[in-house]
């Protein structure tokens, strides 16, 4: 068999597989286990979507065909079987996706600044940011007595969650001081004028500021000024951040699914929600090196790195 006969050949068995779900939906119990028929589109076939979709699945109440994004042809066939809904999973997943008008749409893994493009009235998803109730309430935990929390951001990219995290920081009592960086270039040198203003940095996935130069300036603005940073994934906690706020794939797969199975069931949408049941990551040898008053019980509790 040449690679276009086999390549045929996996189409064919694909829609066959989704016609066949289709029909065992149509011919079930009056209590069926599997009440729609949703096509999860991904990026690629790697470890932490198979978490989100196993997730997912768990949640949704569904039947599910997942396609790679590589595989154009098969998708297009899928899509015209009229699926239910359909997940994107990844940025690129959604780029595509984001054209289908007559469908629920719902994303996951994707950047936060390219989901906020994705405006269609069908369009819902998760976030990979977390709430910054969550982080603000967790950051008053760790320092209890920490009231500024310093914030470098491009407005282009993260100012609608800065915009929520400013009124969410009232409820905590601490106030955010923002520095606003349109040029990545004038990220250290805007950081150096948080010094002495500031008693936490609280580091966003902001494209901006997320690069080599402006981490290693923020690392040494921590150790140089005594101040604890918060960041948003383990790698940089590894790094010297003293703590970070994590969601499992899973878990957002999970929340993913229930977003789905809102939807179909009350048609109502759309649905955008934050990474809820964050995982609290310390490094408490950093915190010890900085001489930062920590609140032993909420630090105990989290992953430990070194």
């Amino acid at each position: 068999m040449n690679a276009s006969s086999r390549n045929m050949f996996s189409v064919t068995l694909k829609m066959l597989l989704l016609a066949a779900a289709f029909v065992l939906r149509l011919f079930s119990s009056p209590l069926p286990a599997l009440a729609s028929d949703v096509l999860i589109i991904k990026d690629s076939d790697i470890k932490p979507y198979q978490e989100v979709i196993e997730g997912f699945q768990k949640t949704c109440n569904c039947s599910t065909l997942e396609m790679d994004l590589s595989d154009l042809d098969a998708i297009e066939s899928a899509l015209k079987t009229k699926p239910d809904a359909v997940v994107a999973l990844g940025t690129k997943a959604l780029r595509h996706t984001r054209k289908i008008r007559n469908l629920p749409l719902i994303y996951a893994m994707v950047m936060p600044s390219e989901a906020v493009e994705a405006t269609g009235k069908n369009v819902s998803g998760v976030s990979m940011d977390i709430a910054p109730a969550d982080y603000l309430t967790a950051m008053a935990g760790m320092f209890p007595s920490a009231k500024r929390i310093g914030v470098l951001f491009n407005p282009d990219q993260t100012g609608p969650y800065v915009k929520d995290a400013s009124a969410a920081a009232l409820e905590t009592g601490s106030s955010l001081v923002l520095m606003p960086v349109a040029n990545a270039r004038k990220a250290p040198e805007l950081l150096h004028k948080l010094s002495g203003k500031i008693d936490v940095l609280w580091m966003l996935p902001d494209a901006t500021i997320m690069n080599f130069e402006t981490i290693n300036a923020m690392l040494l603005f921590s150790f140089q000024n005594d101040v604890p940073i918060v960041s948003f994934s383990k790698k940089y906690v590894q790094m010297g951040a003293v703590a970070a706020l994590t969601v499992a794939p899973r878990n957002m797969g999970e929340q993913a699914g229930e977003l789905a199975r809102s939807l179909l069931r009350d048609g109502k949408g759309p649905l955008r929600v934050y990474a809820a049941n964050p995982r609290l990551i310390v490094n408490t040898k950093v915190g010890v090196k900085i001489g930062v008053q920590i609140n032993g019980k909420l630090f105990q509790s989290g992953e430990k790195v070194e």
